[in-house]
C-alpha cells in the first residue's frame, strides 16, 4: 500500500439491504474515472460474506477485467472485485484494494483502535485481514477520501 493511504481511517461495510457485515477493512474512496462517485474499497471482505456474479469484463476505461460481487445473505449486488488488474492501473498511485463497494449500497461504520478512544487507521492494521477490530461510529470527513480505479 503507497504510504499516503497509510493515515487513512478503516470503516466496517454492511449491506444496506440486509444489515450484514461485509468487511471489516473498508477505505472510503472516490472513482479516478468519475470524481463524483463515492466508493469503499478494501483488501480482504469477510470471508464467505459476498461472491462473484457472472463472467469478468472490462469497462473499456482500462483493460483490468472485473467481476460484480453480490452479498451472500440477501443476493444483492454490492460492488465489484477487479480480478486482473492491467499493468497502467497497478503502476498508478493505488491502495493494492481489489474490492470495491458501491456506497448507496453500503453503510460505513468507523473503527477505533483498542484503546477505544482514537480512530483506527490503515497504519495501525495488522498485516493479517483477519484482524477483529472494534465497530464503534464516527464522523468522516472529504480530507479521509481517497482515489481509486
Amino acid at each position: 500500500m503507497h504510504s499516503s493511504f497509510k493515515k487513512k481511517p478503516v470503516v466496517q461495510l454492511v449491506c444496506r439491504f440486509c444489515d450484514s457485515c461485509i468487511c471489516k477493512r473498508g477505505m472510503k474512496a472516490v472513482l479516478l474515472a468519475d470524481t463524483n462517485m463515492e466508493l469503499y474499497s478494501t483488501d480482504a471482505p469477510c470471508a464467505g460474506k459476498i461472491s462473484n456474479v457472472d463472467k469478468p469484463y472490462s469497462t473499456g476505461k482500462c483493460e483490468c477485467r472485473i467481476s460484480d460481487t453480490a452479498c451472500n445473505h440477501c443476493g444483492n449486488n454490492v460492488g465489484y472485485t477487479i480480478m486482473i488488474p492491467c499493468v497502467p492501473c497497478l503502476q498508478s498511485c493505488n491502495n493494492g484494494h481489489l474490492w470495491i463497494f458501491n456506497s448507496t449500497v453500503v453503510w460505513a461504520e468507523g473503527q477505533l483502535d483498542k484503546s477505544g478512544c482514537d480512530v483506527l487507521r490503515w497504519d495501525s492494521l495488522s498485516e493479517c485481514p483477519g484482524d477483529d477490530n472494534s465497530q464503534e461510529s464516527f464522523h468522516e470527513d472529504k480530507d479521509d477520501i481517497d482515489c481509486i480505479r
